[in-house]
């Protein structure tokens, strides 16, 4: 058996001890007693998770207690508590992601489209918040999405409910502005493994490679993929997004006050773009030109 066969073999026993509802529940307690309260909160007795889950039988509560010790719990001397996995397993069954078919209509939102300007809609479906201009063309050119897409972001349905979409569509590009700045320095927020970064821009592809690249999918020229080694995550955005906690980027967002989210993308994405064989060159509103290498090193003249 090779490591790949091992992994899965480990991850279908995991996902097997967690077909039950009761040991679903027992997780549940344990989160609620002993996660919530805070990192020092003590572990809960076998009596106190015993009553939450609500099995009389002593005998049947034990079997299914025992089958997640060790892997998403731990024993202690004074009770039980959940390990990491199982603490991601409660994390993960809330934010509704595996069951949840939530879907929201689209409404008009406080932002511009910055392709032509005008009132952009946003919506949700699928496990993507997305957001579309009714008047252009959009930015993503694929069939999964709407015309006149601008961004299609994934989302846990959590996100949405209870909440306004015009909530939603502000938290959503403020996390993924997070996560861009986490992958250019390199790291995956998911992983923790290493990631790569590379211009995606259709004159930049080599014409001998006949792969299709995801600046297939799009009508802008200048843009950088963020892509993990390992988990696949990947990001497309404007290249100067990527780096805009560093400077010289970072001192002209503060100058400007572009905030992270969705007005901080939206500005530099509306910026005129001209594409070279190793480089590329923005135009910012005030008439400076901004070069940005194939190493990612930003010069402001």
């Amino acid at each position: 058996m090779d490591s790949d066969d091992a992994s899965r073999s480990e991850d279908a026993l995991a996902f097997a001890a967690l077909n039950s509802e009761v040991r679903l529940a027992i997780l549940d307690s344990l989160y609620d007693r002993t996660v919530e309260p805070g990192p020092l909160a003590s572990s809960a007795a076998y009596s106190t998770i015993k009553s939450d889950v609500g099995v009389a039988d002593s005998g049947r509560f034990s079997y299914h207690l025992n089958r997640l010790v060790d892997r998403f719990v731990t024993s202690t001397d004074d009770g039980y508590r959940l390990t990491e996995p199982g603490r991601e397993v409660v994390r993960l069954r809330r934010r509704g992601s595996l069951t949840e078919d939530v879907s929201v209509e689209p409404e008009r939102v406080d932002a511009e489209c910055y392709r032509c300007g005008a009132g952009v809609e946003a919506f949700y479906e699928r496990g993507y918040l997305i957001t579309r201009c009714p008047d252009c063309e959009g930015l993503i050119d694929h069939e999964l999405v709407p015309p006149g897409t601008l961004t299609a972001l994934e989302y846990p349905p959590s996100g949405v409910e209870e909440v306004e979409i015009g909530t939603a569509f502000n938290r959503v590009h403020l996390l993924v502005d997070q996560e861009i700045r986490t992958m250019a320095a390199g790291v995956c927020p998911e992983c923790g493994r290493n990631v790569t970064m590379r211009f995606e821009s259709k004159p930049a592809v080599d014409s001998a490679d006949d792969e299709t690249r995801s600046s297939d999918w799009f009508t802008h020229d200048g843009l950088v993929q963020l892509s993990c080694d390992h988990c696949g995550q990947r990001r497309v955005t404007h290249p100067l997004h990527a780096v805009a906690d560093r400077d010289p980027v970072a001192s002209y967002v503060t100058e400007h006050g572009l905030v992270p989210g969705w007005d901080r993308f939206a500005e530099l994405m509306s910026w005129k773009t001209t594409v070279c064989p190793d480089r590329l060159v923005f135009e910012s509103p005030d008439g400076d030109s901004w070069t940005i290498d194939d190493e990612f090193g930003v010069d402001r003249e």
